[in-house]
């Protein structure tokens, strides 16, 4: 099963400022997917917008986990985006979001990708780190935090 340390990394972190829509958000999430990963930009964001127009992809809380599975991707890479101010999601509790972490997985493992997504859905389940990551001002910051709380939890 794959550990959320190496999902993550000091580049799988985006603070977004005054975000507009929700395709604005998208397009930054996939531009910096694009240039951390090399993964074709259009293909994530049809992917994202398909996997969207299903259902909400949010957890409640302010927080959404937008996913992407394809046959074209090799290797389960991850971005959280942090935004300066909540955006309408749908969210089945009407709450805005302003923490998204964005997976983007291979198809091959259905069964995986679920375990990943019950992991990053746990961890968001803690309100220390959701308030301390709403609180960054940087993306080292937030990768600080998720990474020292991942350490204390393994020790």
């Amino acid at each position: 099963m794959l550990n959320l340390e190496e999902l993550l990394n000091p580049n799988s972190f985006l603070l977004i400022e005054n975000p507009s829509s929700k395709k604005m958000v998208f397009d930054k999430i996939c531009i910096k997917s694009f240039e951390n990963f090399n993964i074709n930009k259009n293909l994530l964001l049809n992917n994202l917008i398909k996997r969207e127009k299903i259902g909400t992809t949010t957890i409640g809380n302010g927080i959404a986990i937008p996913h992407v599975q394809d046959k074209q991707i090799r290797k389960p890479s991850c971005i959280v985006s942090i935004l300066s101010k909540g955006l309408d999601f749908e969210a089945l509790d009407n709450n805005p979001v302003d923490i998204i972490v964005f997976l983007i997985l291979p198809e091959v493992s259905k069964s995986e990708n679920l375990q990943t997504l019950a992991q990053v859905s746990r961890l968001l389940r803690n309100s220390d780190i959701t308030d301390k990551l709403r609180g960054s001002k940087s993306e080292e910051s937030a990768f600080a935090i998720i990474s020292q709380y991942l350490k204390n939890k393994a020790a």
